[in-house]
């Protein structure tokens, strides 16, 4: 049995999933951390009895012999460190997600992890989360007859949290192509999120290759769920509950009742493990990974497209040129709100 040494660079409440999801696995053992933030740097290492820690992700890279590094940061710092862990040899990197904040620098993450043959993945977990892939499944088996249409629903924002929404629903549609995008912004409120951008709210049409149409609400122009989702196929419908509601309702013509299904996960912890697993067995067999890189700069593109076609008030097709993040150009002129997430981080830390 092969084991495999981590490191976490970032030791926040997201890297908790991350380490615990490691757990899970015995040929996996987390060995080391880095974080610039000295009070969650010691908590991390007492809470998890971890002695190899760093104030300096770029120390650890080079003193820690490790297999495997998660990337636990906020999404602008994500391509500098994917590229350092990719120098520095490691296999496999798992980065949260959005991949990044724009193309170009998704891009380069790509570009670094080929060359040094590390195997990239981003972490859209939902995929293994039963209550998905549960769904997946039934539109893939039939259940539903021809897919026609994907609708998400989800509060947040595009890059912080339609970037799984985007990612499941192109998981249910097969991961088809998308040919084009419509999409309009609420930029009623800009504020910074986690050091990017964010809008009030946004609604995208787009269609895939195979002619489904996807239909994604976010934020001020969403009910109130998340992941929540509506597959339309030519022989009924199946209602996904989202993260709050867990359940599949499927709708058939001439069904009394609706057929109601209950996955359910044995821990939040089991998509990370899950994802760890398959991780794995790309190493050892060289099968490609659900959350391979190109999946997510795939979704990444689906989100630029919508801030593009909001700029520029037309249909977008796909792929496109830009590299920059649409939105810095659309505000120029509007007031901006501070970070949020860092006033936060200081209420927790209780400074």
């Amino acid at each position: 049995m092969n084991h495999y040494r981590v490191g976490i660079i970032g030791c926040g409440r997201i890297s908790r999933f991350h380490v615990n999801g490691y757990r899970r696995v015995p040929q996996v053992a987390v060995v080391a951390g880095a974080e610039p933030e000295p009070t969650i740097r010691a908590g991390f290492g007492q809470e998890f009895g971890i002695s190899a820690l760093y104030a300096d992700y770029r120390e650890m890279l080079a003193e820690e012999p490790l297999d495997i590094v998660s990337i636990c940061t906020w999404p602008p710092l994500h391509a500098e460190m994917v590229c350092a862990a990719a120098e520095a040899g490691v296999k496999a990197i798992i980065c949260e997600k959005p991949m990044a904040v724009n193309l170009q620098e998704a891009d380069r993450m790509l570009a670094a992890c080929e060359r040094s043959g590390t195997l990239l993945l981003v972490s859209h977990q939902r995929r293994f989360h039963p209550c998905y892939r549960t769904a997946r499944d039934l539109v893939a088996g039939g259940e539903i007859g021809e897919l026609v249409q994907v609708h998400g629903i989800c509060m947040g924002d595009l890059l912080t949290d339609g970037t799984h929404n985007i990612d499941l629903l192109r998981f249910y549609a097969g991961d088809l192509p998308i040919k084009w995008v419509f999409g309009q912004i609420d930029v009623g409120e800009v504020k910074y999120r986690y050091g990017h951008l964010t809008e009030r709210g946004a609604i995208v049409h787009f269609e895939f290759a195979s002619g489904v149409r996807g239909l994604m609400e976010l934020g001020s122009a969403a009910p109130r769920a998340y992941q929540k989702a509506y597959l339309q196929g030519t022989k009924g419908l199946i209602e996904v509950g989202g993260d709050g509601d867990p359940r599949l309702k499927v709708l058939r013509p001439g069904q009394d009742e609706p057929l109601m299904i209950e996955p359910s996960a044995d821990s939040p912890f089991s998509p990370f493990q899950f994802e760890v697993e398959a991780l794995l067995q790309s190493l050892a067999e060289g099968v490609e990974h659900p959350l391979a890189g190109k999946q997510a700069r795939a979704n990444l593109e689906v989100l630029i497209a919508a801030f593009e076609s909001a700029r520029r008030r037309t249909v977008v097709e796909l792929p496109i040129a830009v590299t920059d993040h649409p939105l810095e150009k659309m505000i120029e002129q509007l007031p901006i709100a501070p970070e949020i997430e860092g006033e936060r981080r200081k209420l927790r830390l209780g400074v």
